[in-house]
């Protein structure tokens, strides 16, 4: 198994990936977009209105760049350097370039950053999970950077949902691997990701010492996204997504978890 962090092996299909990429596309697929598309619907919630902002694990700096249009002074933070030029690229095309520091890093080790700096810290799309077993020390360092007040946005990928994916897919082999240690191949074979329960996210945060805002699955309705759906459709079915956004019932069904926590 390749549960521990290899950071080199993360770090090379990152710059792989971001070498594939063109300059100013979304890089991704439906089913990722819907999942950004609901996050932007809660990062819009717990934007502050003014203030500093670390987005970790930048990627291509679809949310670096949503929060710089905002006024905000935001560090965008990656260990890939392709993917920092990229969002180097979107951040100028859109005119906010001023607005945003970037950083090449590993999340898993002490950022270069200030502590108790940022009135919000944003890791989406499941960076942390991405950490493997090092997905403690990634949340602590997140922690560490976030002002006593502010805001630690994460988003995770979902060991019960991604249970219910390999199920429905026949992959009961990959099912039953996870559902016995918490890890699983979703990115790569070099290198395993971490799924988090709602509960024990949120244990862990609290032993952080953060308290509990909220939580919410993302996508709930339609996890995987709305695979071939024409534009109209996928506008319809987001808007079903906000609708039910935050539903109890279904926090632990959906393709990740997206939690708010306030630094204390």
């Amino acid at each position: 198994m390749w549960a521990m962090y290899d950071a080199s092996a993360v770090r090379e299909l990152f710059e792989k990936w971001g070498h594939e990429q063109v300059v100013g596309d979304p890089g991704t697929t439906p089913s990722r977009w819907t999942v950004i598309h609901v996050n932007h619907m809660i990062l819009d919630r717990w934007m502050p209105a003014q203030g500093t902002v670390l987005d970790a694990g930048c990627g291509l700096g679809i949310e670096a760049v949503r929060m710089a249009r905002r006024g905000l002074a935001v560090t965008a933070l990656d260990i890939s350097a392709s993917l920092l030029r990229h969002a180097r690229s979107r951040a100028k095309m859109a005119g906010v370039l001023g607005h945003i520091t970037f950083v090449q890093a590993d999340i898993t080790q002490p950022f270069p950053l200030p502590r108790d700096h940022f009135d919000m810290c944003v890791a989406l799309t499941g960076v942390v999970s991405h950490t493997g077993s090092r997905h403690r020390d990634a949340l602590a360092h997140l922690v560490t950077c976030c002002r006593p007040g502010g805001v630690v946005l994460l988003g995770v990928q979902s060991y019960y949902g991604k249970i219910r994916q390999y199920l429905r897919e026949g992959r009961v082999e990959d099912a039953e691997h996870l559902a016995d240690t918490h890890y699983t191949h979703t990115v790569s074979d070099t290198f395993e990701d971490y799924c988090f329960t709602p509960q024990e996210l949120t244990d862990l945060l609290t032993t952080l010492g953060c308290t509990w805002e909220a939580m919410f699955a993302a996508p709930a309705i339609a996890p995987y996204g709305y695979v071939g759906a024409s534009d109209e459709d996928m506008r319809r079915g987001l808007q079903l997504e906000q609708r039910f956004l935050g539903t109890p019932e279904l926090l632990g069904a959906g393709e990740q978890i997206v939690a708010v926590f306030r630094s204390q």
